[in-house]
């Protein structure tokens, strides 16, 4: 059997300690009661109650003080304050100072009653809370890696085990399957977590501008350097860099960075003075470096120097009986974003989400569940609020027609990373962002100039077979 709450009353009026009293002993509450702060406080350290109702004008100590003291020893202690004189100024303040409650005397019994019940309340849901995330955090994720699935369990592992070490990272993974999350987790638990997580999309600048960004530039080394800047890289501090889209990095970037790498500093753009940097590098990759490698469009002395730890994020579909958690997840993540009632799934519902093929992955998953809140008017998803393209998959898939560029439906048995992502990337255009570039940019997850480069090469492939 649970034992009772006990509620600790200070008050310098002797009938107002006994009539509270009372009241909470007939309502199952252990009650104690003292007529000075420093009693209380006494007391308190010796043995902490749940629940401090006390009077903000005493003599000696003030309530404030009172429940000040006694929080800092047990910050889970909830604090009620009784005034006779009403302000909003002395409301705020006890709000200010811990309070969960504040009552005006002369208050009805049951104010005293529903405030302490709300408290409780409260703190058990915190409770709840707190223990909840533990156990996601420790057995089904790391800092919003979500999955219990088994290649997410062993990639989960291997993030555990290298989050401590110096070593390189290189994170392999299709767009969408959450290789930033990756990076951040192995940071946060690493012991550089204190420090600063920085990081940079090669694929979202001119090769100038990038340079600049990484390893800084002096002032009037080009048009617009009116002052000295640091790179990111030393600016990192000892911390994590992360380097996302690496295939995006230009042939001379390549070769720099790989110097860098190599000896540790750098050379801010017309600068004459190389800069320490103590960052760990973590890079991540949604192409096959190793095959830019072999077509010569990818160093080979800066693949080995990246690929020291290789982790590979497994798409949505190699890991599905992960689908229905992160549909519970991201659910209740939009309920607590929008204050809005938790909607429920169907199962017939959650058979067709879990049998679609996701292409865009768990970026894609957070984006149909956000559609399907927004849009389904009852309380209840099910099958026929779920769009066409998840119903009926595989249809022949076009990009608007003023793009002009045509693609063919991906029928190729084994085809290749860049064939899917071409596939993806078009049909992410036109079925989801209904040809506006920008919101397909912001769907893969990519700036809106690489998505203009990708266009690029597939009219240039188009005209040039």
């Amino acid at each position: 059997m649970n034992r009772p709450f006990s509620v600790m009353i200070v008050d310098d009026e002797k009938p107002m300690l006994e009539w509270l009293s009372i009241l909470l002993e007939e309502h199952g509450y252990e009650v104690s009661c003292h007529s000075t702060g420093e009693k209380a406080v006494e007391a308190g350290l010796k043995s902490m109650p749940d629940i401090l109702v006390v009077d903000i004008k005493m003599p000696g100590i003030s309530g404030f003080d009172v429940l000040s003291k006694l929080q800092e020893q047990s910050p889970a202690l909830i604090g009620i304050i009784m005034t006779a004189f009403s302000s909003v100024d002395s409301a705020v303040r006890a709000m200010r100072k811990g309070a969960t409650d504040y009552l005006v005397k002369p208050f009805e019994v049951d104010q005293l009653l529903i405030a302490i019940e709300k408290a409780l309340s409260e703190r058990e849901l915190k409770r709840e809370n707190r223990e909840l995330r533990k156990k996601i955090k420790g057995k089904y994720s790391i800092d919003g890696i979500i999955g219990k699935s088994k290649p997410i369990v062993d990639l989960l592992e291997k993030v555990r085990m290298v989050a401590d070490k110096d070593s390189t990272v290189l994170i392999s993974g299709e767009s969408g399957t959450g290789k930033e999350l990756i990076a951040r987790a192995i940071h946060s638990i690493s012991s550089r977590s204190d420090k600063p997580f920085l990081g940079v999309s090669c694929g979202s600048f001119s090769r100038n501008l990038l340079e600049s960004e990484l390893f800084g530039h002096m002032k009037g080394s080009f048009t617009g350097a009116y002052k000295d800047k640091e790179g990111l890289l030393v600016a990192a501090k000892g911390g994590t860099f992360f380097l996302d889209e690496i295939g995006e990095l230009d042939r001379e970037l390549q070769v720099k960075l790989l110097r860098a790498l190599q000896e540790r500093q750098v050379l801010p753009v017309g600068g004459i003075r190389h800069v320490h940097f103590e960052a760990r590098i973590i890079a991540a990759t949604n192409v096959d470096l190793g095959e830019m490698v072999k077509t010569d469009h990818f160093r080979a002395d800066l693949y080995y120097r990246l690929n020291v730890i290789p982790l590979h994020v497994p798409a949505l579909r190699e890991r599905r009986s992960d689908i229905t958690f992160l549909l519970d997840r991201f659910l209740e993540s939009y309920s607590s974003e929008t204050g809005e009632d938790l909607r429920m799934i169907t199962s017939e519902a959650r058979t067709i989400l879990s049998n679609y093929g996701w292409p865009g992955n768990v970026r894609e998953l957070e984006n149909v569940v956000e559609r399907l809140c927004v849009m389904t008017r009852s309380e209840e998803i099910g099958a026929d609020d779920i769009p066409d393209f998840i119903r009926y998959p595989g249809e022949e898939e076009q990009i608007p027609a003023d793009s002009g560029i045509k693609t063919e439906p991906l029928t190729k048995k084994n085809p290749t990373l860049d064939e899917i992502d071409k596939a993806y990337t078009l049909y992410v255009l036109e079925h989801q962002a209904m040809g506006q570039k920008r919101l397909a940019a912001k769907i893969l997850g990519i700036n809106e100039s690489t998505l203009y480069r990708k266009l690029e090469k597939y009219a240039r492939e188009q005209d040039n077979p």
